[in-house]
């Protein structure tokens, strides 16, 4: 049905600009706060939004990007992600929260997801049951090194594989989690196989790498209180990530220059 419509007028009435003011490379949150010192930083920010919000700048190498906000849970990830192949987006770079699984994590530590577990609804529009969602290695080798450098000068530990995305919070019973840890699921979130799956489907490359922000069968859940300690070095994390983030886009944009 989409495909009728000239790219424009779809651009504009789901993000509500033109497809040359999203920037071939996008970067996604599942909310305002995870990125907004990566915002904070760009120059000539163009601020933007209808169905989904976001802003367009440069940063300070004149690599111009966009950040989308806000895109949560599996269907809303599904249906931004495919929509924004109409704006030519080549690469997404999403960052999030994950509820971490493994032995031996910490609070602030760093999951590269590299396999998705299928837990969500909304990917089951766009691929067969049985297919799996997972990375985009080529991505993956291009931005893992600025990753791995951030993590091991902030001393944090960066973990690669397997997550599962999920549809209900509340499903979330330790036994399921015991479960899914068992099977060397590295954590649990909300958004990620949608991203990979609608990603895959609509051509374009994706990648997600997340934050650990609590550790549910370690008595530290989202309904948990952590530590002043535990809060710094979260935040800490995510600003670190930013910053290979950042780098990670500079060199992709020259790369496709």
């Amino acid at each position: 049905m989409f495909a009728a419509y000239e790219p424009e007028r779809i651009i504009r009435r789901v993000f509500g600009v033109r497809p040359d003011q999203i920037a071939p490379t996008v970067l996604i949150a599942p909310a305002k706060n995870f990125i907004a010192e990566f915002v904070e930083r760009l120059q000539k920010p163009q601020p933007f939004g209808t169905w989904f919000t976001g802003v367009s700048g440069y940063l300070d190498d004149g690599t111009y990007v966009t950040v989308l906000d806000n895109i949560r849970y599996a269907p809303g990830m599904a249906d931004c992600v495919y929509f924004l192949q109409f704006a030519g987006v080549k690469n997404i770079l999403y960052t999030g929260a994950i509820g971490g699984l493994a032995s031996g994590m910490e609070i602030g530590d760093i999951i590269l997801a590299l396999d998705c577990e299928r837990g969500d609804g909304a990917s089951g529009y766009f691929a067969s049951l049985f297919e799996r969602a997972c990375v985009c290695n080529e991505l993956t080798e291009k931005v893992r090194a600025y990753i791995q450098n951030i993590a091991d000068q902030e001393g944090l530990q960066l973990f690669e594989g397997r997550i599962f995305t999920t549809d209900s919070l509340a499903a979330e019973t330790i036994e399921f989690l015991s479960a899914l840890s068992a099977q060397s699921f590295l954590g649990i979130e909300m958004e990620t196989s949608a991203l990979y799956t609608v990603g895959k489907y609509s051509g374009m490359d994706a990648v997600a790498v997340h934050v650990v922000s609590d550790l549910p069968l370690q008595g530290k859940s989202l309904f948990d209180d952590l530590s002043k300690k535990e809060k710094e070095r979260r935040a800490s994390a995510h600003s670190a990530l930013l910053r290979a983030l950042t780098q990670a886009i500079k060199a992709l944009t020259d790369a496709a220059e």
